[in-house]
């Protein structure tokens, strides 16, 4: 395992992050094996390099432990970029130079929010190897401007969904046809429907519905299915035809593996959802992610709180969710009014697109 790069490494305290990631490698294993993806040995650095720093940064604090799953794949994906170009000199010894010339290779091979993450974690690095070693220097990556790029704005239709998951069957991506239903319903993140386990589908006397931990906040998230959902996933899962551990994946691939995990390996969820995309919407760029946006257009164009909101959305949405969550905390009740209501809006969004069109046809 180790000619194949996997070295020793700390996982934290026996709890649900520390067996996400042991899952995570575990299946990195397994394509590593059967080579299917190769995984090339962890690079040395000399002492006192950023590099050496950031392999004992992650093997011996107690601050990357606690660190979240995607907290974690967010630096390593970053550190891809950081490495080759920074990894290998002495920490005290980098310059703004340096960091400036750094920055203009980012600004010519990456998008902008690929390029603020890898800055953004580059600072959070520099910063915390400064605390810990006690240096007395001041981090050369504040010198370069890191702003945050605009947000995504685009949003899908209630009927667009519709033909999303008609063309992920026509496609037999049967798990990708049911995982788009369920961010539908849930309004949960990519990362968050695509780590769904058994042991967090739950049913009470109303219905199905999730209940999990977010994977970038860890906040309590409620998700309701729509009585079609929960007939689908059950289809679904029967059609498996296995019995799934608890802690087993829900959604999985059309070859039955559960989908990659972490930066290392191949994003086979996004490539799916594009390979449906591109049959249903050919051109489109709109993304998986943007369903969670969409779902809270619809609630907020039918008067929904914004506090009811950012507690369904396991977020900071608010100006107060730290005191909306302490003092009301989420209940899948609240995560089945929030439906109703997204019902309503979704129902104002088309008489207003109609509305918008029948014009447009008029003038013409």
């Amino acid at each position: 395992m180790r000619a194949l790069g996997f070295l020793p490494k700390p996982l934290g305290p026996d709890a649900p992050p520390a067996w996400a990631e042991a899952q995570s490698l575990y299946e990195k294993w397994l394509r590593a094996r059967d080579g299917s993806e190769t995984f090339t040995v962890e690079e040395t650095y000399p002492p006192g390099s950023l590099g050496e720093y950031y392999r004992l940064f992650k093997a011996k604090s107690k601050a990357w432990r606690k660190k979240a799953l995607r907290t974690k794949e967010d630096y390593e994906r970053a550190w891809k970029h950081i490495g080759p170009h920074l990894g290998r000199k002495t920490i005290t010894t980098i310059s703004v130079t340096d960091i400036e010339d750094f920055e203009e290779v980012l600004d010519t091979t990456l998008s902008p929010s690929e390029r603020y993450r890898v800055m953004k974690c580059l600072r959070a690095l520099f910063a915390d190897a400064i605390v810990r070693l006690r240096l007395n220097i001041k981090s050369p990556a504040l010198a370069v401007a890191n702003p945050q790029p605009r947000g995504r704005s685009q949003i899908w239709l209630g009927s667009e969904i519709q033909k999303l998951v008609a063309g992920a069957y026509e496609l037999e991506m049967d798990g990708m046809a049911v995982a788009i239903m369920i961010a539908w319903d849930t309004l949960f993140s990519p990362v968050d429907v695509r780590t769904l386990t058994k042991q967090q589908l739950r049913r009470d006397a109303v219905g199905w519905y999730l209940h999990r931990s977010r994977t970038k906040t860890d906040r309590e998230a409620f998700g309701h299915l729509t009585d079609e959902t929960a007939a689908a996933l059950q289809a679904y899962l029967t059609e498996l035809g296995a019995d799934l551990l608890p802690t087993a994946a829900l959604i999985r691939r059309k070859s039955g593996k559960a989908y990659a995990l972490g930066v290392s390996g191949k994003n086979y969820f996004a490539q799916d959802f594009r390979a449906v995309r591109a049959h249903v919407f050919p051109g489109d760029q709109r993304q998986f992610m943007d369903i969670r946006r969409s779902g809270n257009v619809e609630a907020d164009a039918a008067g929904a709180d914004k506090s009811t909101m950012a507690e369904l959305l396991a977020n900071s949405m608010d100006s107060s969710a730290f005191l909306d969550a302490t003092y009301t905390p989420a209940t899948v009740s609240k995560a089945r009014q929030i439906a109703v209501t997204r019902k309503e809006g979704r129902e104002r969004l088309a008489a207003e697109i109609d509305r918008v069109s029948g014009r447009s046809n008029r003038r013409a």
